[in-house]
């Protein structure tokens, strides 16, 4: 509490700083916030926080910037024996010097600072400042400064955040409540320096007060591009000038070395007849007849004549053919103008789970929908009253329940692994002749190189993407990934540790878990429906006891984003793959059904709304089940709460199944018609990349931004909209750049067809 009350006399101090001030606008803002009774969040009385605020309103400007300056002047000794550079300490006399002058720039130095402005009553803690003007800021200083002669700068304008921690216990996904405030210092200062000067003037000015933890962290202007950074760069630029040399070698052989045989148009008019014998490739009669008919007995016929065997020395051909070898077909698999038809194409092949489609796209969506939420929290000013207000809202909870979406593709991948896998079982005649390790290399060939290739390019660089007061100049990964890039690699990162290399990739690590024991289900199946079924159902069985104790033993609430620790609840329960199998597991017997029945099967229409309303019943108690409106969960036992938690993603992902089945086998109606449409098709193509760069995306915005959002529906709207075409857009580039140029390599050197 004591460090409530001084964060903001300090903050409300910063006012003070501004030139010409008005004082009687400061005493009508007191006025008014006296008047507040408590704060709306939290229960905190106005009066604790306001109560130290009165006298400083009352003085002047130049009464606020003497005390500034004379508190700063005593701490500059008390600074020099806590370890700060004494660089750092010279120019901070300075910046007081010429404050105590009203030099230009030392008052654009205190503008830059971060100052509160509405909403403190709402929580509204993160007072960002004026990052460029600070940067721009060049401090004066004379030989002579009576006669302002002799200028030179010693130093430039450095911004830095001071943070202050207001309480320990973790709020929910927003952690500890802190508040921070943007700072304007000598370039010349480091964090340490920076950190000592809060704290030092902290104490002048809070005597006999406990102080909270508070640190600063500070943006270098330049960061140094290392090794790694220039390592990834070249590579990168091997990859861009390959694919533009396969690009141009592709155009060359498409339109000047693959011509077609051709007639020579000179010719056709005069090839009606020839040695007696009618051509009917170029009649034209009364009726029209195309190309290749002629009319008999008011029929059309096909009798195409050889005109190069009637008449040899009366066409000519051109026979240029040119056959790459397999250097440019390799070569080849890097082309963008191979590769793009192939992404935007929206033909399949016959047999093939159209539906799919959509619902690839639509969980991706979902998922880009929830992350807009999730990333970005943490730059809305308004956050601790905008995301309260939504959770009170019915219609919010497929929003907060957005974890669901993952569990779609579980579903999904169990689905066609097990289709498509039973399908090659019965064509190469059983276990013992299928290609394990192929099988094998073709799941890891699909997802490693462009997910590899990203992470590669992506961590070691993205701190020079961007500047500002959020951007992370450090990198959003720890340590850049330097310990822990071998666990993606090996598909085990959501085992490791909890602090993993792109912390989104807990799902492929998921999924590539799954699918390395999936023979386990896969061959009983093959050979014995209930051997399968027994197999399916005791690892379902599994899933449910460990999630259930999992959530019990570490008191997970039923939405975990509501239990007393996210972090725990994220590591335990929503990362591990012994807690989220059951999805995939509920895909694949899905899988087995299609196969078995080759998606046919008869169904009156009663069981079809019978098995549709369980299934819209069963995702509606998922997504809505726990909505309160209070925005709070219902009291629930830690039994049911666990109960949940073991069965809540497998009852979501039978109601997935469901709307696939029906589909596939002809009883979805107009759901089928949507999810089938062509045109999701390339989008559906998209949706792995899609989901690899997207949170690098929407990093990239949130963090480089130079101030607060305010954040409401519509702005949110505009958010998810731009995100979601972003991601597609850039998806689209990674997958022609590191997707599919894998895949045409593999089909090159292993003669591998893509099944699906």
């Amino acid at each position: 509490m004591h460090a409530a009350k001084w964060f903001n006399i300090l903050a409300l101090l910063q006012v003070g700083f501004a030139q010409d001030l008005d004082v009687g606008y400061l005493k009508i803002l007191q006025d008014g916030l006296i008047n507040v009774g408590t704060m709306q969040q939290g229960g905190i009385p106005g009066a604790n926080i306001l109560s130290l605020i009165g006298p400083l309103l009352q003085q002047n400007q130049d009464l606020i910037i003497n005390y500034a300056s004379d508190t700063l002047t005593e701490s500059l000794d008390e600074a020099s024996r806590n370890y700060t550079s004494a660089l750092c300490l010279n120019h901070t006399e300075l910046f007081i010097k010429a404050l105590f002058r009203r030099e230009n720039w030392a008052l654009r130095m205190i503008d830059a600072f971060g100052k509160p402005g509405p909403g403190l009553m709402d929580y509204s803690l993160k007072f960002v400042g004026n990052f460029d003007e600070c940067i721009a800021i060049q401090a004066d200083r004379y030989t002579d400064p009576a006669k302002k002669q002799g200028l030179d700068h010693p130093y430039t304008g450095k911004y830095c955040t001071g943070h202050v921690q207001l309480s320990k216990d973790s709020s929910g996904v927003t952690g500890p409540l802190e508040a921070s405030i943007g700072m304007c210092l000598p370039d010349s200062c480091s964090d340490a320096d920076g950190s000592t000067l809060m704290n030092i003037v902290a104490l002048k000015l809070f005597k006999n007060m406990s102080l909270p933890t508070i640190y600063a962290t500070c943006q270098e202007k330049s960061i140094e591009f290392t090794d790694k950074a220039l390592a990834v760069s070249i590579v990168g630029a091997i990859f861009a000038a390959i694919i533009i040399l396969a690009t141009a070698y592709d155009v060359i052989i498409q339109h000047f070395l693959q011509k077609q045989p051709k007639l020579y148009e000179k010719d056709k008019c005069d090839l009606t007849y020839a040695n007696g014998i009618q051509n009917n490739a170029f009649t034209i009669t009364e009726e029209k007849i195309s190309n290749g008919d002629s009319l008999k007995n008011g029929n059309v016929t096909k009798d195409f004549k050889d005109i190069e065997k009637t008449m040899p020395n009366a066409i000519s051909f051109e026979k240029t053919s040119y056959k790459p070898g397999i250097l440019g077909k390799l070569l080849l698999s890097f082309s963008v103008y191979t590769n793009a038809p192939k992404i935007l194409n929206t033909s399949q092949p016959k047999g093939t789970l159209t539906c799919v489609n959509g619902i690839r796209f639509i969980g991706t969506t979902w998922v880009i929908l929830g992350h807009t939420y999730r990333i970005g929290f943490t730059t809305a000013g308004n956050a601790a009253t905008y995301f309260p207000a939504l959770t009170k809202r019915f219609t919010f909870q497929a929003i907060m329940n957005a974890t669901f979406s993952v569990d779609t593709f579980f579903v999904l991948s169990g689905l066609l692994v097990s289709y498509l896998s039973l399908k090659e079982l019965k064509k190469r005649g059983g276990a013992l002749k299928f290609n394990w390790l192929l099988f094998y290399f073709h799941r890891y060939w699909r997802l490693t190189p462009p997910y590899m290739l990203l992470l590669m390019l992506y961590v070691p660089t993205f701190k020079y993407w961007a500047s500002g007061p959020l951007w992370p100049q450090k990198g959003i990964d720890v340590n850049e990934c330097e310990d822990s890039w071998w666990t993606n690699m090996l598909y085990i990162n959501n085992l490791y540790k909890s602090d993993q290399c792109m912390g989104w990739s807990w799902y492929l690590a998921n999924d590539m878990q799954f699918y390395v024991i999936s023979p386990l289900m896969l061959i009983p199946l093959f050979y014995s429906p209930i051997a399968g079924a027994v197999v399916c159902f005791a690892l379902l069985l599994g899933t449910f006891i460990c999630a259930g104790l999992v959530a019990s033993h570490y008191d997970i609430a039923a939405n975990m984003m509501f239990s007393k620790d996210v972090g725990v609840a994220m590591d335990k329960m929503y990362y591990k793959p012994w807690t989220r199998v059951g999805p995939y597991i509920v895909g694949f017997f899905l899988g087995y059904i299609l196969y078995k029945t080759e998606c046919k099967v008869k169904m009156s229409k009663l069981l079809n709304l019978v098995g549709w309303a369980i299934a819209t019943a069963m995702a509606v108690s998922v997504l809505y089940g726990l909505y309160t409106p209070e925005g709070n969960l219902p009291d629930l036992s830690k039994g049911v709460s666990a109960l949940y938690n073991a069965t809540s993603r497998t009852a979501w992902g039978i109601s997935v199944a469901w709307v696939i089945f029906a589909c596939a086998t002809g009883y979805g109606g107009p759901v089928n018609s949507l999810l089938s449409w062509r045109g999701i098709i390339p989008l559906s193509r998209l949706t792995y990349c899609a989901y690899l760069v997207h949170p690098i995306v929407m990093s990239l915005y949130f963090y480089s931004r130079k101030t607060m959002m305010y954040w409401y529906d519509l702005n949110l709207i505009y958010l998810f909209l731009g995100h979601l075409c972003i991601s597609y857009a850039a998806a689209f580039v990674i997958s022609l750049a590191f997707e599919s140029p894998m895949m045409g390599l593999e089909k090159v050197l292993l003669g591998r067809k893509k099944n699906s």
